[in-house]
């Protein structure tokens, strides 16, 4: 008869060996776009950044090309479809701030983006316009006006496209902080923060982790 041995110390090795592996990790949380505002710059979200992916969200800050909606729409449609090459078609939560919410919507709305998109949150989004853009030129942020051809079609008909969940944060110092869209799921408002400094703010910060979450930020 053979020597049981060599057999019992094998068995031992792979019982150990697997007493010993990584446990198996949970699965990582949908990835996230961050869309900054009108003259504003993918390190406008560095603070958020860190907090989503500490929270276990893969999160990207694009850097739009400008000032012009349906190009930085299309900018941000050719980064989610890289993303979600990267993490096998899984859909993405798209976080945008000011002009940067528009950009996104724009995206939902007219480039195939709600098939693709699990959420959609905004910060101090004119959802309706901001009138002081009327000043400025359609390719500089003139497109926010109240009366341009863009916000006309952003909301006419349908403005937030199904199955996409809509979240709306804004400060109480926001001029546009009473608009409203038909379709939102969440809405909420909170005190005094400087419109510039939402994307870094923690009270902004905690209400998109909690409406990533499922869950209507309180105020």
């Amino acid at each position: 008869m053979l020597p049981r041995r060599p057999l019992l110390i094998a068995a031992f090795t792979l019982l150990t060996g697997a007493c010993t592996a990584q446990p198996v990790m949970a699965s990582q949380r949908e990835p996230v776009i961050l869309v900054h505002g009108w003259h504003g710059a993918a390190t406008d979200f560095d603070q958020m950044k860190t907090a989503l992916q500490q929270a276990g969200y893969p999160t990207y800050a694009i850097a739009l090309p400008g000032d012009e909606n349906i190009a930085n729409a299309q900018a941000i449609r050719n980064l989610v479809d890289q993303v979600r090459q990267e993490h096998g078609g899984a859909k993405v939560s798209l976080v945008g701030h000011s002009m940067g919410g528009l950009s996104a919507r724009y995206y939902l709305k007219f480039l195939g983006g709600a098939d693709k998109t699990l959420s959609y949150v905004s910060m101090g989004t004119g959802q309706l316009g901001y009138w002081p853009a009327c000043l400025l030129q359609p390719n500089q942020g003139g497109q926010m006006c109240p009366t341009s051809t863009f916000i006309k079609q952003l909301n006419s008909g349908g403005p937030t496209p199904d199955p996409v969940r809509y979240t709306l944060l804004t400060s109480s110092l926001d001029e546009t902080r009473n608009d409203v869209i038909a379709g939102t799921w969440c809405r909420a408002e909170f005190p005094n923060v400087q419109h510039a400094d939402e994307p870094k703010t923690p009270v902004f910060i905690n209400a998109v982790l909690s409406a990533l979450d499922g869950h209507c930020p309180s105020t």
